[in-house]
């Protein structure tokens, strides 16, 4: 096959490779599948990861890459944009893959003078890429990242491989007879995604009526009173469950999501999570941040609850997924 001219060899590349990843939690997880394929056209290179502080916990076991920083995101003494494009121009970085589509991780790798600088022609972004390529917003977010390192070197793959983390085991789910099951239904600050209390405590005592279960509620800080509130009305019907939210980090969260039998979960970070484990879940969503075929984990043990009714108001679009429903799902899998 003639090689387009303005694809990227390999064999010509001499210097790191650098992928500047996205800053959420579920868009991290769904960039593994590119990184694998990176792995696979560059097995003798320095693959970095740039990733912002927060989510360094997330790749930290990786064996296969290395990590830098972005301490422009430092919360106590962040560098200037000039400043860090100094330290990758140093670290001889040949091909970025820039994950992210803001106009400031061009700029970066642009300054930081990299060769090949790869990425989506959005935000003004097309004079500082040397490839640049047409966004399909049809595109499911995984094909999307993996398109980045596939095209521009000349498609040599046909398959997308799983999303995966490496994970090691948690201290926060203990062995035992009963099943584990995970909850993630966010808090108030989920806005519209947020699956109300009261139809998860329904849900869960119905799911306790029927198989001997502890549930763990995840969560961040901003869900803690949500989760507290759900833990209270639990017990109240002796309902095991015990709170997570507020308690975990996120390599914590990521191993105990690892060892759970099933996780019941908006569209969140902690659904591609226990995708990339290939830990079964119940997905409820509603009104999404982006539409739910561009998300949805490519898994098959999973079963997904899609508002589709004819409510017209936002905040009622999640209501029309009923207790029964997220119960009968999580039965039928749990039974599986």
């Amino acid at each position: 096959m003639k090689k387009n001219h303005n694809t990227i060899t390999a064999s010509q590349v001499t210097g790191n490779i650098l992928v500047v990843l996205p800053k959420f939690i579920g868009d991290a997880v769904n960039c593994t599948p590119s990184l694998q394929l990176l792995k696979n056209l560059y097995p003798n290179k320095n693959i970095i990861l740039l990733i912002r502080p927060h989510l360094v916990e997330m790749f930290k076991r990786e064996t296969d890459y290395s990590i830098i920083v972005d301490e422009r995101f430092n919360k106590t003494q962040p560098v200037s944009i000039w400043a860090f494009a100094k330290t990758l121009k140093a670290t001889n970085i040949q091909v970025a893959i820039i994950m992210r589509n803001s106009l400031s991780e061009a700029i970066l790798c642009f300054l930081a003078s990299i060769k090949y600088r790869v990425g989506y022609a959005k935000n003004g972004r097309s004079p500082l890429l040397t490839h640049k390529l047409k966004l399909n917003e049809n595109h499911h977010y995984i094909f999307r990242y993996c398109r980045l390192v596939n095209e521009p070197h000349d498609n040599p793959f046909s398959s997308i491989p799983k999303t995966v983390l490496v994970k090691e085991p948690s201290l926060l789910i203990p062995k035992q007879n009963k099943k584990s099951i995970g909850i993630y239904f966010g808090g108030k600050n989920k806005g519209f995604r947020h699956y109300p209390n009261e139809f998860s405590f329904i849900a869960m005592a119905d799911i306790a009526k029927n198989i001997d279960c502890t549930f763990y509620i995840f969560g961040d800080n901003g869900e803690l009173k949500d989760a507290q509130q759900l833990h209270q009305q639990l017990n109240q019907q002796q309902v095991d469950s015990v709170v997570l939210a507020g308690k975990t980090s996120i390599i914590t969260m990521i191993d105990a999501i690892g060892e759970l039998d099933l996780l019941l979960t908006i569209d969140s970070g902690p659904m591609h999570i226990a995708a990339a484990f290939n830990i079964p879940f119940v997905a409820v969503v509603g009104l999404g941040t982006s539409p739910w075929s561009v998300v949805a984990p490519k898994v098959t043990n999973a079963i997904t609850l899609i508002a589709n009714g004819d409510q017209l108001l936002e905040k009622d679009i999640i209501n029309e997924i009923k207790p029964h429903h997220v119960s009968e799902a999580a039965l039928k899998l749990l039974n599986h």
